[in-house]
């Protein structure tokens, strides 16, 4: 992704992870031209969703929050799958790439960072939809009168 990402729009982070939309030129026009990047702030590892899906990860996230159970799997789908793991007292949740992926990458968050995360997750699509639709909108000429 980092060799055809034209833009990069910060959404903000939490304690582990930041969230970014990323705009890619080179795509059809639409939601292929955008994706939205959840990364570990230490930049282990990131995890890239088409620009449809942030969110309904942001809402899949809330549930399997509310859902939690160490060890059960608390959603999967064609893009991510979502687990509840407990180590030494402390809850997170995984996001793991699917095979579909061609790298295989896993984010852990900690639980209490769930409600954030899916927050800037919402906020993520709100973006993707308003420029979406907005780069469309935008004259590349000003009318002669002005």
């Amino acid at each position: 992704y980092p060799g055809c990402v034209d833009e990069r729009y910060a959404i903000g982070d939490t304690e582990s992870v930041a969230v970014a939309v990323l705009r890619h030129e080179t795509r059809e026009s639409g939601y292929p031209q955008w994706s939205a990047a959840i990364g570990r702030l230490g930049r282990e590892a990131t995890v890239h969703v088409p620009g449809h899906y942030p969110g309904v990860l942001a809402q899949r996230l809330r549930v399997a929050n509310e859902k939690f159970a160490p060890g059960a799997r608390l959603g999967r789908d064609e893009y991510l799958d979502l687990t509840a793991l407990t180590r030494e007292g402390e809850e997170s949740i995984a996001i793991s790439s699917t095979a579909r992926s061609p790298v295989r990458v896993t984010l852990e968050v900690p639980r209490e960072e769930i409600p954030d995360l899916a927050a800037l997750l919402d906020r993520a699509q709100e973006l993707i939809e308003e420029l979406k639709q907005g780069l469309g909108l935008v004259p590349d000429s000003l009318p002669d009168v002005l």
